[in-house]
């Protein structure tokens, strides 16, 4: 293995995360489980102003938020954040680990969602959240080291560029964002979650074709969600979202008469 990398490359989440986070009284990859307290910590602020600068003409600002470097680009309701986060733990050589995840709002959520989200004055607007690699093909995991050369960040810069911009702009445009979505070819989103955005930007009438051309027709999925919905109709049960997507969709529709 090479003494310095600009970049590691994971496909496993669950490497990606021993790799990172570490597990107690182990080693990870590139860690040494103290806090990072003298890893140079100035690489994360330099490189959200260099990507910041690189991207000003996207559209994007930096901001920062409780000091991590975070890039912002508001476009009518979409709120899109590019966010760097440092290692928590020490690393002994001359960088510094950091991940890139992208963060998508929409305002229209909150509207949608206090239907059905418990309380409803904390519904969230958040559409996804993903680390930048699982844009790529394969999908993967990265970690940046940055900090030792100007090279990991024009590679990153490469990354966001290719994968992270194209991404964000799909989500402003509509029509093929409801392509893409009918298709399930939108990283990022599952069936639940395409379901809310498509009620957030086209209302009640495009979610309800959803349902019965992408959801409904699905034979394993059809059924159980017609079942959870005749449970919360009937209040056998109540529609509460949580980590099911099938009970999820159900209680969706519910809120809205979609079926």
């Amino acid at each position: 293995m090479e003494e310095f990398a600009r970049k590691r490359v994971f496909f496993k989440q669950q490497d990606f995360q021993l790799a990172w986070e570490g597990l107690p009284g182990s080693r990870g990859i590139f860690t040494r489980f103290r806090r990072n307290t003298t890893a140079p910590r100035e690489a994360l602020t330099e490189a959200g102003f260099f990507l910041g600068g690189a991207l000003l003409a996207d559209g994007f600002r930096v901001f920062r938020n409780g000091g991590v470097p975070l890039l912002e680009r508001r476009t009518g309701p979409l709120i899109e954040e590019i966010v760097l986060r440092a290692s928590p733990h020490i690393c002994e050589e001359s960088f510094l680990p950091v991940r890139v995840y992208l963060h998508l709002s929409h305002s229209g959520l909150q509207d949608v969602r206090t239907r059905y989200w418990k309380p409803a004055s904390r519904a969230p607007s958040y559409v996804a959240c993903l680390d930048l690699g699982q844009l790529e093909i394969p999908p993967c995991y990265v970690v940046w080291n940055i900090g030792h050369d100007n090279q990991a960040l024009v590679e990153l810069l490469d990354w966001v560029k290719r994968l992270a911009l194209p991404w964000f702009d799909l989500f402003e445009d509509e029509l093929e964002l409801r392509r893409m979505l009918y298709l399930r070819m939108v990283s990022g989103l599952n069936m639940d979650r395409s379901l809310e955005l498509l009620l957030a930007e086209f209302g009640p009438v495009e979610a309800v074709r959803f349902i019965e051309e992408c959801i409904m027709a699905d034979a394993e999925m059809g059924p159980r969600i017609r079942e959870a919905a005749n449970r919360i109709s009937t209040a056998q049960a109540v529609g509460r979202m949580g980590a099911d997507p099938v009970w999820n969709i159900a209680t969706i529709a519910s809120a809205y008469s979609l079926m």
